[in-house]
This record gives structure tokens, sequence and C-alpha cells, in this order.
């Protein structure tokens, strides 16, 4: 088989102390933006949020966007470790899997992220403050999408500016759970003072978590439902994710790390991280009754938990609060072989049929349905990875 050489930062600074100095860390350069745009706007939070993605969408100036007009419009160029081969190669095994990664993202990623319990609370206290937790799912599927098209990670490319909303997207969250209280109409406290042994909140040592929970989980899943991916094609898909950690603002001594060691750090993360949760327990059932209005059939309610439990195992799933398995482990067990096939003969036929693509097709076709409100544009796939997947072929 191809062996590929990935660069990484090797694993050794990753000690207890280290990672515990990473939680007080955000991310300078966004959070200082997103702090000027603040400055001086007291309205509810869900109003600040709608306030800043508009002036992103509209690509203000500084002059109507103190702060965030600058950090938009800037076009940093791609880290010197950054291998244009291997992330062209790393979005061509999205390409290739995009049905499948889809489910990993829902059923496994997701979840995962939500398992630490620390990094879970800011999660959930932004899931209160915005109200949408279907919304949060679909744009966080957008921001892949537009990440894993070739060419869109380029400076200014369309998959580079969305990913660089998300970070301030996350910059705007980590200031208003630092600094601000909210209530709902009827005085209710919705979210309140900020607990600070939580340290800061989307820190880099849950940053980093978050990048594994997609990178490591999702080829993990790929592998549970049976897909044998060229080792080279792995450590492609590693490498491309580091790409968007790094413009996700994850700090420039944390990356890149290859699949190997990007594997012995994420133990260590987990090791220290995952843990039964409120906050994990309740952002994994919103999750799962997302999905159950999204596969319609009431015969498949419990394919979520079901899921969750065959790509996480029972350990995880059990300190999510994830329910039991029920009849749909069939399906589980039916996608290892089917995937297994499809894998080794015609994986790269447009429209290839398996259990866990029927899956993902039926979720990129739900996200489309949705409609984000506002000035927020609609979920879309483009026209490459529509035919590649098969979404207007009849299921």
């Amino acid at each position: 088989m191809e062996h590929v050489s990935a660069p990484s930062v090797g694993v050794e600074q990753f000690t207890p102390p280290f990672l515990d100095a990473l939680r007080s860390v955000g991310d300078e350069v966004a959070d200082t933006a997103v702090t000027e745009f603040f400055d001086g706007r007291p309205a509810p939070v869900s109003e600040l949020f709608s306030a800043l993605a508009k002036a992103v969408a509209l690509h203000l100036d500084d002059e109507d966007a103190p702060g965030i007009g600058a950090f938009v419009r800037a076009e940093e160029p791609w880290p010197d470790w950054a291998d244009g081969d291997l992330v062209r190669r790393g979005q061509q095994v999205f390409g290739d899997w995009g049905p499948q990664l889809g489910v990993a993202l829902w059923m496994a990623s997701l979840p995962a992220d939500y398992a630490g319990a620390k990094g879970a609370e800011p999660l959930l206290r932004t899931a209160r403050l915005t109200n949408n937790p279907k919304r949060r799912y679909l744009e966080t599927g957008q921001m892949i999408i537009d990440a894993m098209t070739p060419g869109a990670l380029a400076p200014g490319g369309h998959g580079y500016r969305t990913v660089r909303h998300v970070r301030l997207m996350h910059a705007a969250i980590r200031h208003a759970l630092v600094h601000i209280t909210d209530v709902d109409q009827s005085g209710r406290l919705v979210v309140g003072p900020w607990d600070d042994a939580l340290g800061r909140p989307i820190n880099q040592e849950d940053l980093l978590g978050c990048l594994f929970s997609f990178s490591l989980v999702g080829l993990a899943s790929l592998e549970r439902s049976g897909v044998r991916l060229d080792p080279a094609d792995a450590e492609a898909y590693v490498h491309v994710w580091n790409l968007i950690g790094h413009q996700l603002g994850i700090r420039d001594d944390l990356l890149p790390l290859d699949r190997a060691d990007a594997e012995t750090v994420f133990r260590a993360i987990s090791v220290r991280q995952y843990a039964p949760s409120d906050a994990g327990r309740e952002l994994t059932a919103t999750a799962i009754s997302c999905m159950q209005d999204m596969l319609v059939s009431k015969r498949l309610r419990g394919l979520p938990a079901t899921g969750i439990r065959h790509y996480l195992g029972d350990e995880t799933a059990d300190l999510l609060g994830v329910p039991p398995p029920d009849w749909t482990r069939a399906i589980f067990a039916f996608e290892q072989g089917s995937d297994t096939l499809i894998s080794r003969t015609v994986a790269r036929v447009p429209g290839t049929r398996s259990v866990t693509a029927w899956m993902g097709r039926r979720l990129f076709h739900s996200f489309e349905r949705f409609e984000r409100g506002g000035d927020r544009p609609n979920f879309e796939v483009t026209d490459e990875l529509r035919q590649a997947w098969g979404l207007d072929a009849p299921d």
C-alpha cells in the first residue's frame, strides 16, 4: 500500500499540565474582533448573534462593523506545513464517502463531542440561547460541505469564508457566556454566570477534542460501518481537518498532528474529559430527537440511539444517557456487510447503494428542506457532490 508521510508536531508536549493550561486559552484574534464589535451593544444575546451573522454575510466594512470588517476580509495564507496534495486527497475522501460521513457526523462525531463534560457545558448554554438546535446541526453540516469542496479552503475561498465565520461565532459564544447573563421574556434566567472552573468556553483543549471528533471519530465510524479506506486516504483526511482546525483558530503550535499522533492526543483528552454530565445528556437527547424528526418513519425511531451505541460503544453511550438499542441493530449489522462489499467493489460509482449511504442521503435531503430563517441561506450541496452521492436519485 502507498505510504504517505504527513507532517506532525509530535505528542511530547501534550502533558496533563500543558492540556490544563490550554483550558484557559481562547482565540485572541477572533476574541478581540468580537469584543470590539459587541462593545456598547446592550441587546439580547440572540440579537447580538444575528447582528454578527449579518455583518459577516454582508461583508460590512470596519466603519459599520468595528472589529469584524477587517477579520472577515482577511485572507490568511496556509501554514507552511499544509500539503496541497494531501488536502485535495482528503477532500476526495469526503467526496467518495459523504453520505456515510454525514451519518457519522450525527451519530458519532457530535455525541463524542458531548461526552466531554466540561466542553459540553458551553454547547448546552449556546443551545439555550439560540433555541434552535436543528439549525445549529445544519450549520455544522454546511461548514463541512463547504470546507470539503475541492479548492474551497484556499484563502478567500467559499469554504475558507464559512470556516472563518464559524470561528467568529465561537468567539461570540465565548464573549456572551463570560460577560452576559440572559433571561427570557418572562424574566426566567436562561443562562447564568459562567463557572471559571470549566475553563474558558470553547478553549483550545476543547477545540482540539472537537477536531478529533470530526476527523478521527469520522474515520473510525467509516471503519465500523465496514468501509476499508487506504491508510494514505485516511491520513489525508486527517490532514485536511488539520487545515480546517488551523482556520478555526486552533493555536499554531498544536497542529498539525498525523493520524497516529492525533489518536494519542485524543486519548489523553478523552481520559481527562469524558464523564457523565447533565449537559452531555441533554445535548444528546436533543440530537436524538432531531434525528427522529428527520427520519420521519416511526418504525425507525430507535435508529439514532442504536446508531450512537453502534459507533461509539456502550461505555460512551451510557455516560451520555443513550437509550438501549432496539431491532434496528439488524440494520447496522447489515450495513457493515454492505459497505464492506461496496468499499471493495463499486465504492466510487455515483449513487452507490448501501444502508449507511441511504441514511446519509435522508439526512442531507432533510437539511435541504429545512428553512434557516432570517438572512441565512438554505442548506446547499454542490452539483458535483449531489451527483457523486446520488442525491437526486429516488431511494
